[in-house]
């Protein structure tokens, strides 16, 4: 189940039918239970790119999809890993409520990264 949700975010389309996200790449491994959503281009600022992934949880949160910015110890992390959204799917999830949290996602990734 996991490696089907994380094929609606892949880069290529092996899902049959799914396209990746405008504006977010994926990174993680299809087994896991978690991915993590990224911005395709980062606008130089961390400041900034966290403002507009927040954007997009904030939005999916408005619309009954819980997401979370991924969390680092800034100061003391020796390599900091670029911002993200932390994605994370459970067995419990039926696959049609995967597919209405991949659409959310999509949708708040085209309206905030335009």
């Amino acid at each position: 189940m996991q490696s089907w949700f994380f094929a609606l975010f892949a880069q290529d389309d092996f899902s049959g039918g799914f396209c990746r996200t405008p504006g977010l790449k994926t990174v993680g491994e299809p087994l896991t239970p978690a991915l993590h959503l990224l911005l395709e281009n980062s606008t130089g600022s961390r400041t900034n790119d966290l403002k507009l992934l927040r954007a997009i949880v904030d939005y999916s949160l408005d619309r009954q999809i819980a997401l979370t910015l991924a969390r680092y110890l800034d100061k003391e992390e020796r390599f900091l890993p670029p911002p993200s959204i932390r994605v994370v799917v459970t067995v419990e999830q039926t696959q049609e409520e995967m597919e209405k949290a991949a659409q959310c996602i999509r949708e708040a990734a085209v309206k905030i990264l335009k």
